[in-house]
């Protein structure tokens, strides 16, 4: 695909834009083997290296990339390693002034998702996965303004072990219904995707609903209308389904699976079998059948073809 025609394309799609209670088990992909499709997503319409987005930044700097949002003409990103979040103009532009890295921080972050409440307040939120809190360990959101500028935070009442803090939230999503606000937030080791509230100063949750397949692990959420879809880094795989305008549940047999595309050990997709796409850890829609995703750093246990899409953001579309 030429390179005209790739930001032809991006130019048009930007311009249409307590403890946890014993629930059942998610349902398993042979629960729907009669109704589910399963699609393999093409190469990306482009893909690039995060640090090649910002100017002073090279190869050895690391963005473990761990969230996205779409957001009129940019993506937000967030990393697990950096309390900065990431502002990229969505035609991944390089070395490009338009992107910058926003309300920065030093340490560890533990940031796993970002989302952004588009109706009244224009307020993103970013969670933090689990933050030992007494003798538990919680969620917690954190609020920014429309300019990004950090606010405040607060806990979620969602509890969880030493044994289970580091397969918490993964991703959120708000969601406007009935004109109430809501975060619906995915932990990565049940698939639960927890339905919550602001209430005074703590995030509560209302429910709780699992999707129609299971996964081992589950890495980020994204809405679009009653869209939605979910990632999983293992599995190289992304779900999309439809949410239930009347009740927090997933409509029934509306479900696709699409795997990300394979390659060769040289990274080169459509030449090969290998999973390449190992380390997908956020999506977004950026419009009814375009994503967009972000992958964190490969660890040094994964075949070293994984790093070739490492670090990274690209752009797929749905089909």
């Amino acid at each position: 695909m030429q390179k005209t025609f790739i930001l032809s394309f991006l130019t048009l799609i930007a311009c249409s834009c307590h403890k946890p209670q014993l629930s059942p088990s998610p349902i398993t992909p042979s629960d729907t083997s009669k109704t589910l499709i399963t699609k393999t997503l093409s190469a990306p319409l482009i893909e690039s290296r995060i640090y090649s987005l910002y100017n002073g930044y090279n190869s050895n700097d690391i963005f473990e990339a761990s969230g996205v949002v779409a957001q009129g003409n940019y993506f937000y990103l967030v990393f697990d390693n950096r309390y900065a979040i990431g502002k990229i103009i969505n035609t991944l532009a390089q070395y490009n002034s338009a992107n910058s890295l926003l309300s920065n921080g030093s340490g560890t972050s533990n940031f796993e998702g970002i989302t952004y409440n588009t109706y009244d307040n224009a307020t993103w939120y970013v969670v933090e996965e689990s933050v030992k809190n007494g003798g538990v360990w919680n969620p917690r959101i954190r609020s920014y303004d429309n300019a990004m500028n950090y606010q405040n935070n607060q806990w979620v009442n969602y509890n969880f072990s030493s044994s289970t803090n580091n397969k918490a939230f993964e991703g959120i999503a708000y969601v406007r219904r009935n004109n109430q606000d809501y975060l619906l937030s995915l932990v990565e080791g049940t698939g639960a995707i927890v339905v919550m509230q602001l209430i005074g100063s703590t995030w509560t949750k209302v429910t709780e609903f699992f999707l129609p397949i299971s996964f081992s692990d589950y890495a980020d959420i994204t809405l679009f209308g009653n869209k939605i879809a979910v990632v999983s880094q293992e599995e190289a795989t992304l779900w999309v389904g439809e949410l239930s305008q009347t009740s927090w549940s997933i409509v029934p047999n509306k479900s696709i699976l699409y795997e990300f595309p394979k390659g060769n050990s040289s990274g080169v997709i459509g030449a090969g079998s290998n999973i390449l796409y190992g380390n997908i850890e956020g999506v977004s829609f950026i419009d009814d059948s375009t994503i967009v995703t972000c992958t964190d750093k490969a660890s040094t246990s994964q075949p070293t073809y994984q790093t070739y899409k490492d670090q990274s953001v690209q752009i797929f579309r749905l089909h």
